[in-house]
């Protein structure tokens, strides 16, 4: 995978998190509390500018209340 697919998956990743927050009705400050992440951190992610780690990860599916495969069925 090169730099510029990475940079578009991660755009990607984004704006599948921020319409799922959405969706569930959460701020962005409520969905970083309930996810023990940061405001600042969630908006990088949002953004596309930040790659989440896998544990990361589990946070953000685990607060969403889906699971990877539904997650990720854009990708």
């Amino acid at each position: 995978m090169n730099a510029l697919q990475e940079e578009e998956i991660l755009k990607e990743f984004g704006k599948k998190l921020q319409k799922l927050r959405k969706a569930k009705k959460l701020s962005i400050r409520n969905f970083a509390y309930a996810a023990e992440l940061s405001v600042s951190y969630v908006q990088k992610l949002e953004a596309g500018l930040s790659n989440p780690s896998y544990t990361t990860l589990l946070k953000i599916i685990d607060t969403l209340s889906v699971d990877l495969n539904h997650f990720a069925s854009e990708f």
